[in-house]
């Protein structure tokens, strides 16, 4: 379903999952950079939420500081590195971690709700399924559907954690540019789980 048939909620949300998926799967290098600073992410206007439009403003308020491409690409991608890659990566961006069972039942689990919504896995992802990325990367898919139904599961079976993982992300980035993606995660699930009556728990 192209972007054009969708209300204006699932579109930009379906963008902005989009983004988050890609940035914390790899950090941006020196063209995605360059696309943040000359288009931004998405119109702030177009968000019907007060929370996510901060965030997004925060993001907007990074990008203006922005002088050389090549530069803030060069300075995230250690930043990146420290928090998600290791060898002893700061934070653990997996849903089995935040459940103390890591890369056990939950990431089973996960699995199957892949395969419930006849989600396929992508060569663009190389993370494990319960990778915060590969959850995001769902999330974009179900609100491109335009099924709020898919997307309520999804949230109640597997939302839970994101806004743990978004505070953590928050609280021990170095870089604003990563402390503005954890703001924009927590608001943005939150704010989704609140427009759909999900409640985010274990």
């Amino acid at each position: 379903m192209a972007d054009q048939q969708l209300d204006p909620v699932a579109a930009s949300r379906a963008d902005l999952y989009r983004f988050l998926s890609a940035v914390l799967a790899d950090p941006p290098d020196e063209t995605a950079v360059e696309t943040l600073v000359t288009s931004g992410i998405a119109p702030a206007s177009e968000l019907p939420d007060a929370a996510a439009r901060s965030a997004v403003e925060r993001l907007t308020w990074w990008a203006e500081g922005v002088t050389d491409p090549q530069e803030e690409a060069d300075r995230l991608a250690p930043e990146h590195t420290r928090l998600f890659v290791g060898p002893r990566p700061v934070l653990q961006a997996h849903e089995s971690y935040y459940s103390d069972d890591f890369l056990g039942e939950p990431l089973a689990r996960v699995t199957g709700s892949y395969a419930g919504f006849e989600i396929a896995p992508t060569a663009d992802l190389r993370e494990e399924a319960d990778h915060a990325a590969v959850e995001l990367a769902a999330l974009a898919l179900l609100f491109e559907r335009g099924d709020d139904g898919q997307v309520v599961t999804f949230l109640s079976e597997h939302g839970w954690w994101l806004p743990e993982l978004a505070t953590d992300i928050r609280e021990r980035a170095s870089e604003p540019f990563y402390e503005a993606v954890g703001e924009l995660l927590e608001e943005l699930v939150r704010a989704d789980a609140d427009r759909l009556d999900v409640r985010l728990e274990r």
